[in-house]
């Protein structure tokens, strides 16, 4: 599996999950406003509630010591609260499926890469669609690639990797870098490689 289809994969099972969360939310919410609309306190505002509020009995701890008071104070925010979890997750979902289109793209994107490369009619047509492919990759910090492992940084300077084959295995995963003919290093992963070019 490919990352763009693993990347898409995870935020169709995210918005799966928050549909279901919203599905026991608003499950709550119509709970909460029943009881609400019972003490007459779902459609009051917080200066209406800071005004009942205060004319209610408390005792020297500031603790309501009438019951039904204490029901109608817990059915205010009792209410509030799960309204405000329904509009939280709605928002959450709004913004999943927003990320689900872009992630959408990218995977179609990426389908269609691999049917052109299983399309190549030689190693060459894949190699070249591949490049291209890796080029606009690159393009996306600011580096443009002139073949595979050379071209120019960001700020215009030339650079070249090449792959160290030496006899031991972290040899064997390590590269030279070389930028406007300086030696950045000898003996580096790929990634580190990448992130000086791009930063130079």
């Amino acid at each position: 599996m490919k990352q763009a289809e693993i990347r898409y994969n995870t935020v169709v099972k995210e918005i799966e999950k928050l549909t279901a969360r919203l599905a026991r939310a608003e499950e709550k919410l119509e709970k909460k406003t029943a009881l609400a609309e019972k003490y007459g306190v779902k459609d009051m505002t917080v200066t209406e509630y800071r005004e009942w509020i205060a004319t209610v009995e408390c005792d020297e701890n500031y603790t309501i010591k009438s019951k039904e008071d204490i029901k109608k104070n817990g059915a205010y925010f009792d209410y509030r609260s799960a309204k405000s979890d329904v509009e939280d997750i709605k928002k959450h979902i709004e913004n999943a499926e927003s990320r689900l289109v872009k992630r959408l793209e990218a995977y179609e994107q990426e389908k269609e890469l691999e049917k052109q490369i299983a399309d190549a009619k030689s190693i060459e047509e894949k190699w070249q669609l591949e490049f291209e492919a890796e080029q606009k990759e690159w393009a996306k910090d600011g580096i443009i690639l002139k073949d595979r492992y050379s071209g120019t940084t960001p700020q215009g300077r030339h650079f070249a990797i090449y792959g160290n084959c030496g006899w031991t295995i972290r040899s064997r995963h390590c590269f030279t870098l070389y930028i406007d003919g300086e030696t950045i290093f000898t003996s580096g992963y790929f990634w580190r490689a990448y992130i000086e070019i791009k930063n130079r």
